[in-house]
Parts: structure tokens; sequence; C-alpha cells
């Protein structure tokens, strides 16, 4: 039995969206941090700056919320968006960071005595506060892979 034109037509479209939805599973399954850190860059020195988003379980603090990270001087500092003057900084040797399963809210965690467990998402673009940007999303991941990869560097501890 073979398919007419008609059920070829019909199939087509479900053939093409599994497709699209294996690519998507591979990419967003991929590792971070297995791209290697471009010379001279800041990260490969240890040094760096990422819009962040940092989560906190159960918390609303200070510890969290949208801002930027900066890495510089063996330090790992925050600073919140909305409170420039809040935040914190700690020496980045203190911390323990890994990168979190692709369903997870956020990309990384990262771990010290300072800020215990706290949860962040990096990116060189301004991270979306009320929509969710699947493109962006896989942009996001590859730049977590940079963090990691510059916390090392700086002597942070990488688990998992």
């Amino acid at each position: 039995m073979s398919l007419g034109p008609i059920s070829f037509l019909f199939a087509m479209p479900m053939v093409l969206v599994a497709v699209g939805i294996v690519a998507v599973v591979v990419r967003m399954s991929r590792n971070p941090g297995r791209q290697p850190l471009a010379p001279g860059s800041p990260a490969a020195a240890g040094n760096g700056q990422w819009n962040a988003h940092v989560r906190r379980d159960g918390h609303l603090d200070p510890l969290a919320g949208f801002g930027v990270l900066t890495l510089s001087g063996g330090m790992l500092s925050f600073t919140p968006d909305d409170e420039p003057a809040g935040g914190w900084s700690y020496p980045s040797v203190s911390f323990g960071v890994w990168s979190n399963a692709m369903v997870s809210n956020s990309d990384i965690s990262l771990d010290s005595q300072g800020t215990g467990k706290l949860q962040l998402t990096v990116s060189h673009e301004r991270i979306n506060r009320l929509s969710r940007n699947t493109f962006k999303t896989f942009r996001e991941r590859d730049t977590s892979g940079e963090f990691i990869q510059a916390m090392a560097v700086a002597g942070a501890t990488v688990l998992g």
C-alpha cells in the first residue's frame, strides 16, 4: 500500500514537527561549559560581567533578584538592578559552582557559606522578566558555560 499525494501532504508537517522537537531537545541538553574560552577574553582570565537572575529556594531577600554579576580580582559580586547600593561580594574561591539539568529553572547553582545555595541564570543580554524566549535560553546556556569556566579560573570549585 502506497501513500497517495494527499496522505503525504498530511504526514509531512508531522515529520517536520518531530524533527524540530528532537533538534530542540538535543540542543538544550548540551552541557554548558564545553566551549573553550577565547584566548585573551576576560572570562579566560577569571574576570567578567553578566546580567543575572539570582534565586534562592523559598527566599526573597537582598541576595536574590535581577542584577549584574561581576567577577574581578578574585571576587564575585552581585549588584541588584533595583538597589545599586545593596548586593554582596565574596571571594570566588569560597564558591562551589555546577551546571543544572536542562529542566531546571536556572542554568547554574552556586554555593558558599556567605550566600548559601543560589540558583543563577546569566546572560550577556538583558534577562527577560515576564516571558520566555527559547532562542535566548539557548544563548544563556552557552553563557552559563562561560561563567562556570571563568569561576574555575578564578579559583571556584566546579562540582558535577
